[in-house]
């Protein structure tokens, strides 16, 4: 196995509810003054038990955070996030409010900072760590420790944030990890991660986030060169980022009356939605801050859904 960074070691939101009339969606809001607290109120809004790990992962970037949605939402949990040097108050007290032992910390010290894990094991959280040498090994790491001999395994560009956040909530939904991969090729801790002779990731299917030019058919043609000839590869991909979101929701959440809606132009609150919607059996879309984009639009005019959480940013028009 490949070095790994690997260390295991012993505010105000808002939630409102605004009832339409019967033939209209109920419309809900998750948000807080920054993505810090509206992390916080998605938290707030999970059901389950109070006493589940915590995820925490940086909400200044969003390479190492991007293995964070997927993992979370397999562990029926959620995502809090830090500055890389301090906690802030918001999520110092969702943690006390969750009296959570464990905490997840998701990517490296340059993400998230020894300071913040001598904070959090000071306050007698059990903190371990799942960080590799850059955004596709930490994306390896989480898989392998995180899920066990999962059957489907997601591919999704490093390069930006849209697809993985968008996969996430499915991923989550179905016990599956997000691998990153570089839109021409398959880093190398990724190709260790599936032909690993201790932790091995030997899925049966590949589902594959985004058009060529975010994951290429050469980057496929290597992971089938790695024993995978026979396991099945499904492309979800649209022409932008919020027709790709509309893709993976029709795939894997074809009924539901549930969507959760976040900003598909920055990633803290889409990522902080993943696990939300994977827990509530809901497609994640990813909308503008003021405007519906075309094909999020037409996705809502086709399921007429019963409820729409928005999470973070102003209720589109």
């Amino acid at each position: 196995m490949h070095r790994r960074l690997i260390t295991a070691l012993a505010a105000s939101t808002v939630l409102a509810l605004a009832t339409a009339p019967a033939a209209q969606a109920v419309d809900g809001r998750l948000a807080g003054a920054d993505r810090y607290e509206t992390a916080v109120a998605v938290s707030r809004a999970f059901e389950g038990s109070r006493y589940a790990p915590v995820f925490l992962a940086t909400g200044e970037n969003f390479p190492d955070a991007l293995a964070a949605a997927a993992a979370a939402g397999a562990d029926q949990s959620r995502v809090l996030l830090t500055g890389r040097y301090a906690l802030p108050p918001s999520t110092l007290d969702e943690l006390a409010a969750r009296r959570s032992a464990a905490v997840y910390v998701v990517g490296g010290t340059p993400s998230v900072s020894t300071e913040v894990q001598t904070t959090l094991e000071r306050l007698g959280h059990t903190v371990l760590r799942f960080a590799g040498e850059d955004r596709y090994d930490t994306s390896a790491v989480a898989a392998q420790i995180l899920f066990d001999d999962p059957d489907t395994v997601f591919l999704a560009t490093g390069e930006n944030f849209p697809d993985a956040l968008s996969g996430a909530a499915a991923a989550g939904s179905i016990g599956a990890p997000v691998l990153l991969v570089r839109p021409d090729g398959l880093p190398d801790p990724v190709r260790s991660a599936l032909t690993d002779d201790v932790l091995p990731l030997r899925p049966s299917r590949f589902v594959v986030l985004g058009d060529e030019n975010a994951v290429s058919g050469a980057v496929l043609d290597q992971v089938r060169a790695l024993g995978f000839q026979d396991a099945t590869f499904e492309r979800l991909a649209g022409p932008d980022r919020y027709a790709t979101s509309v893709a993976v929701g029709r795939r894997f959440f074809p009924t539901s009356t549930h969507v959760v809606l976040a900003v598909g132009d920055d990633f803290p609150d889409a990522l902080a939605a993943g696990p939300f919607a994977a827990a509530t059996g809901a497609p994640l879309l990813l909308t503008q801050r003021t405007t519906t984009p075309a094909a999020t639009r037409a996705e809502l005019d086709r399921r007429q859904p019963a409820d729409r959480y928005f999470v973070g940013a102003a209720q589109p028009n």
